[in-house]
């Protein structure tokens, strides 16, 4: 019984790891786009625009996304976390032309 135990625990625990190591490059491919269109729009864009594009990119978390960005002064906008449709007219600037999140 103490070996299957175990055996459960392992899996358990490299199943969240694998989960986690996709959840990180899920992360990683949204804030891609985000920046990508940041750096089309000539470097800023309001949040519509942005939400627009994440539907493309069957993104649901474009605020956390942004709020993650903001973080790292890769993006700047006025409020603490943006929210749809309530700050669609806010406008996002990108900050770090050249930040690469993949590279995280």
């Amino acid at each position: 019984a103490f070996c299957l135990n175990q055996l459960a625990g392992h899996i358990s625990s490299t199943m969240s790891a694998d989960a986690a190591k996709e959840a990180k490059q899920l992360s990683q491919k949204h804030q891609k786009w985000i920046i990508d269109t940041l750096k089309e729009e000539k470097g800023s864009c309001k949040y519509d625009k942005l939400v627009e594009v994440g539907e493309e990119h069957h993104c649901d978390t474009v605020g956390a996304m942004l709020k993650i960005l903001k973080k790292k002064k890769v993006i700047k906008f006025k409020p603490i976390f943006l929210m749809y449709p309530m700050h669609k007219e806010e406008v996002v600037t990108l900050l770090k032309e050249d930040f690469d999140p993949m590279a995280e």
